[in-house]
């Protein structure tokens, strides 16, 4: 555990909300190496599940081969996230980073746990949205169980967005949004903890 704590402490104070919950949840089978790393293990869930799941950090070419790609530039905020975590699970939200096979090798390797793709989430997922398609799109999470929100960056703030295009909350910086939203789906992931579960909690 003294790995973990050590690897989150060079973390900026815009990612103090996912710390928080690192140190919260740590004592509950996490583990690390030097691809993800594993907070909160969640069986009930899958065998290979965990409540975070936080993706070491990108390499600094592949921001080119993003822009190459997608015709966007990644904004500094989120370059910094990438640097540190590509991409990754937080409960119900999903990060999305430079997937390390696609970068790599050029192909979605399915066989091995890796984050959603930013690229496809640009290219793609973004059109599932009632949005301005040159939008950041970087993130996402449930909703409702027929529904997931985007998260969009115009510019200026960070954008919580319907897929009818109903804007639900913006922030000016990304410590805020994930205060709030992590705050949101903790709450959904204790729900569905099974009753008879010893959940460590520090």
């Amino acid at each position: 555990m003294k790995e973990i704590i050590d690897r989150i402490q060079t973390w900026p104070v815009e990612l103090e909300p996912i710390k928080i919950q690192v140190k919260k949840y740590l004592e509950n089978n996490s583990t690390i190496d030097e691809v993800v790393l594993n907070i909160l293990h969640r069986p009930w869930v899958a065998s290979l599940n965990w409540g975070l799941m936080l993706y070491s950090g990108a390499d600094a070419e592949w921001f080119l081969e993003f822009e190459r790609k997608t015709q966007k530039v990644i904004p500094g905020f989120y370059q910094n996230f990438l640097q540190l975590i590509n991409g990754g699970f937080i409960y119900g939200i999903s990060m999305y980073g430079l997937t390390p096979s696609i970068y790599n090798k050029g192909v979605l390797k399915r066989t091995i746990l890796q984050c959603h793709d930013l690229t496809t989430a640009n290219t793609s997922w973004i059109h599932n949205y009632d949005v301005d398609p040159m939008l950041f799109h970087f993130a996402g999470r449930t909703y409702s169980r027929q529904e997931n929100i985007g998260y969009f960056f115009d510019g200026d703030n960070i954008l919580s967005i319907r897929k009818n295009g109903e804007v639900l909350n913006q922030w000016t910086n990304l410590g805020d949004m994930l205060f709030d939203e992590i705050e949101t789906v903790e709450k959904m992931m204790l729900e569905k903890v099974p009753e008879n579960t010893n959940l460590k909690i520090s």
